[in-house]
Formats: structure tokens, sequence, C-alpha cells
């Protein structure tokens, strides 16, 4: 025990302790000259207020104080320059009137939870308003000053212009939601895709499994399409998908869904369907679907098949299955001929 305490002894001291096995282990310690050192300096900024008042107004973060309510009593040249003003007109401004009308909100609230102490620091990011109406996005960090009883006596606050990265950040979200649409939407007419279809059918049938309503599927397939394309060319074949996939939304309600799944073919998705409704339906989307198309003074014909579910039964796949059955078996009915739609069901 003498031994270790005889070590700790030497190591304090700054000198080395030899190990139990007899050799030598060097042992680092502060510097008594660095602290020293360090101390003095300390001294000399306390007795220079010259350094601070320059690292305040060159700061190159904008950096303000504020009086406990809230209004602005010093600011640094940094911060003047996101509002666009000297510092000087800011001083004696609420801290609120700079801010975006939005972002106002809270404000008195995230105050008085630095002054009772539930928070000691806040970090949020705010429009600041410059009377000319600019705007920039601002990182705020916002912490309270003690005076000389030790109670909170100002607001300090930190400023970083984030304005660029907001920008950055909101283009890649406006690319990401356009590459999600795109992935579920059909490329030429702008309907939903199978993808898109299958996932809605999925959705309503689960809702129509609690609500015990019924959905129903028309599957729709142009007649004599094959012959615009053949003799008129695809880029006529297009105008007359887009036109036909304009005609289909005008004709169903908001609540359903029309998608093109391939070809010349296309689905529409009826909720709370019933038997008048789809008949109604049918009949509007065979005129429509076979009106001439103006630009090309072309007209084509459409078969429809109907699959109804009700409560929810049967499986998506299933349900258009039983559609695309009942579409062919109308086209190829002779009784029914062909022109303002054929129509068959499940």
């Amino acid at each position: 025990m003498e031994r270790d305490a005889v070590a700790g002894t030497q190591a304090r001291q700054g000198c080395p302790a030899p190990s139990l096995g007899g050799d030598v282990t060097p042992v680092s310690v502060p510097s008594r000259d660095g602290a020293e050192q360090a101390q003095r300096t300390m001294e000399v900024l306390q007795a220079s207020p010259n350094v601070f008042e320059t690292f305040f107004d060159e700061a190159r973060i904008g950096l303000a104080l504020l009086d406990l309510s809230t209004r602005y009593v010093r600011v640094n040249r940094t911060y003047a320059e996101l509002l666009g003003q000297p510092p000087e007109d800011l001083v004696g401004v609420p801290f609120s009137e700079v801010l975006h009308p939005e972002d106002r909100l809270g404000d008195e609230d995230r105050a008085d939870r630095l002054l009772d102490g539930s928070e000691t620091s806040l970090t949020s990011e705010a429009r600041y308003l410059a009377p000319d109406g600019t705007t920039r996005w601002v990182l705020n960090g916002v912490t309270t000053v003690p005076g000389p009883d030790g109670r909170p006596a100002w607001f300090a606050v930190s400023a970083q212009d984030v304005t660029e990265r907001r920008r950055v950040e909101e283009e890649l979200r406006a690319l990401t939601a356009t590459l999600a649409e795109r992935a579920v939407r059909d490329p030429l007419t702008g309907l939903a895709n199978r993808t898109l279809l299958e996932e809605r059918l999925r959705a309503v049938l689960a809702r129509d499994a609690r609500s015990g309503q019924s959905t129903a599927v028309l599957f729709l397939d142009l007649d004599g399409f094959k012959a615009v394309n053949d003799e008129h060319g695809h880029a006529a074949g297009d105008v007359v998908l887009k036109t036909v996939a304009q005609r289909l939304m005008a004709a169903v309600r908001p609540s359903d869904t029309v998608a093109r799944i391939g070809g010349d073919e296309f689905v529409v998705l009826v909720e709370g369907a019933t038997d008048k409704g789809i008949a109604g339906l049918v009949e509007r989307i065979g005129v429509v679907a076979s009106e001439r198309v103006p630009t090309l003074d072309l007209q084509v014909g459409v078969s429809i098949g109907v699959a109804l579910a009700h409560a929810g039964n049967g499986e998506p796949q299933a349900l258009l299955a039983a559609a695309d059955r009942a579409m062919y078996a109308a086209k190829n009915d002779p009784a029914k001929a062909a022109g303002k739609g054929r129509a068959g069901r499940s």
C-alpha cells in the first residue's frame, strides 16, 4: 500500500511512477506553466473589452441581444444583413415583428420556457421578413443571459441563414413526390396505372367488408383501335387514347378511379356501386368513348365488361379477371353490334 501511495504522489508531481515489475512508465500531467499562461490570457481578455466587442460585431454568424420583452438591444452586422437593415434600425424592435406572420405563433411560449427554466436553450427555423418583403429562412438558437443577481436578464440569439438549404430540400421533396406519382401513373394519359388501380381496389374491398357496400369494376377495350394505328400511325393512336382518357374522366364521379392498364385497355373502379348507377355509367361511357375524335376525324367503339363485388368479397386480381372475361364475351357476342358500346356482365 505504501508503494502505491508513493507512486501516486510521484505521478501527481509529474515524475515517472515505477511499475510493480520495476520498469518505468511515463505519466502525462497538465503543465503548470500552460495553466498559468491560460489564466494570464483570460485576465488580459477581461481587461480588454474591445476583444469581445470586435468578436460580437465581426462574427460571421448573426448575433443579437434582446431584453426580456424580446425587443432588440443590440445586433451585429451579420444579423442585420439577414433583414436588410442597419444594426441601429433594429434596436427597440420586437423580435416577433421580424418574423413572417405564419411563424409568430408560439413565440411567447418559447420565451416563457426559457425564463421558467424548463428549457436552457431552444433551436428553431423561421422566416425573417425584411422591410422590402423578401424572406429568408433562418436557424435560430436562443438562450438566456444572467444578470448580476444570477437571474435571466437578456435573451441571446444566434442566427444562421439556411434559405439555400431549405430551397434544396424543397426541390428534393418535390422531385420525390413527382417520381412517386410517376410510378403509379400512365405516362401517356396521366391516368392511374395497374399498380395504383390494384392498390385502390384492395383498399376499397377492405372498406366494403366493414360497410357492406358494393364495388364494381368496368373493363374497357377499344374496338377498331388497331386499325387506327395501322392506317394512321401510332401518333394518331396516342391522340385517340388521350382523348378517350379525358372523356372517361369527365364521365365518372370524383370518387371513381379511371386507369389505363395497357394498350387500348382501360378500367373504371366504381365505389358504392348500385345496379342503376352502373347501368347509367356503362351507357355514358359507350356514348363518349365512341364519339369521333375531331382533330383526326376518327371514331372507335368500346366493349365493356362489368364485375361486381358485394361486401368486399373477392380479390382484386379475381375481380379484374372476371370483368376482363365479361368484356371479351361482349366483344365476341354477334348479337351485340359494335358502335356505341357493347357491354357484358360477369
